[in-house]
C-alpha cells in the first residue's frame, strides 16, 4: 500500500513541477529555468544524502552510461517547460502517459520481457481514447487554449 501512495505522490508531483517549471520558464526563460530546477534539485539532494545512511558513494564499478538520467532529467525538464503551456496539462499527461507506457512496452520486448495481449490491447485502446479526446477537443472552439 506504501508504494501505491508513493507512486501517486510521485504523479502529482510530476505534474506540479511541470507546472512550476513552465511558470518559471515564461519568467525567466526556458533554458534558465531549467538550469535553477537543477541547481534546486542538487541541493536538495545534498541534503538527503547527509540524513541518508547509505551516504555518498556513486563510483563504486558503476558505468558510465548509468549516469546518463540526468542528462535526460535536464531534456525532460527543458521540453515540458516549452510545451506545458502550449497544450492541456490533461492532453500533455496523456501523451506523456502514452509514450511512456509505449516505450517501456518496446523496452520489455527487447529485453526479452512478454508483453501480453491484454496489455497490448489495453494499450492500444487508451491511445486510440487519447487520439479521439484530441480531435474532438481540436474541433471544439470552447477548448482551445490560450497561452
Amino acid at each position: 500500500m506504501l508504494y501505491i501512495i508513493l507512486a501517486i505522490v510521485s504523479g502529482l508531483s510530476i505534474i506540479l513541477s511541470r507546472i512550476l517549471n513552465a511558470n518559471l520558464a515564461i519568467k525567466i526563460g526556458m533554458y534558465q529555468s531549467t538550469f535553477m530546477n537543477y541547481v534546486w534539485g542538487l541541493l536538495t539532494s545534498i541534503i538527503l544524502l547527509l540524513f541518508m545512511q547509505s551516504g555518498f558513494n556513486v563510483t563504486k564499478g558503476i558505468p558510465f552510461w548509468a549516469y546518463l538520467g540526468g542528462m535526460m532529467g535536464v531534456i525532460v525538464v527543458t521540453l515540458s517547460s516549452y510545451i506545458t503551456h502550449r497544450i492541456s496539462n490533461f492532453n500533455l499527461t496523456l501523451l506523456i502517459f502514452v509514450s511512456q507506457s509505449v516505450t517501456a512496452a518496446i523496452i520489455d520486448f527487447l529485453l526479452g520481457s512478454t508483453i501480453s495481449t491484454s496489455k497490448i490491447i489495453g494499450g492500444v485502446a487508451i491511445i486510440i481514447g487519447l487520439t479521439v479526446n484530441i480531435i474532438i477537443d481540436h474541433n471544439d472552439p470552447a477548448m482551445e487554449k490560450t497561452v
